[in-house]
């Protein structure tokens, strides 16, 4: 009976040795998946952060852009009018100047065929 005894002695032994070594190991393997699960986590969430502030930039592009152009197109028909004003300017000058000799040879006719008269 001391045998079996000895044996049931040793066998409870060796379960409860393999029990710990068991449940340390499972421990172990918990705080690992649970370890691995929160980077995974936060991989995940810097990935999702990621995507959204690249979709806002992308949205934002997409609304200013109409805006960017009209920004554009507005600014081009401005130079465009301000070089007609600044054509019709010199236009009128050139004008301007072209009738001021013509007077002035006017007067001077004038003046000659006054001298003459007299």
């Amino acid at each position: 009976m001391s045998k079996i005894s000895d044996l049931a002695k040793t066998f409870e032994q060796t379960s409860r040795t393999e029990a710990a070594s068991i449940e340390q190991q499972t421990k172990a393997d918990l705080e690992t998946l649970r370890k691995n699960i929160n980077e995974a986590l936060k991989q995940s969430e810097q990935k999702i952060t990621a995507d959204i502030n690249a979709r806002q930039l992308r949205m934002s592009k997409a609304v200013f852009k109409p805006y960017l152009w009209s920004l554009l197109g507005i600014s081009a028909a401005g130079l465009i009018v301000i070089a007609g004003l600044f054509i019709a300017i010199w236009s009128v000058k050139n004008e301007l100047d072209d009738l001021k000799q013509q007077r002035a040879e006017a007067e001077r006719t004038l003046d000659l065929l006054e001298t003459k008269t007299k």
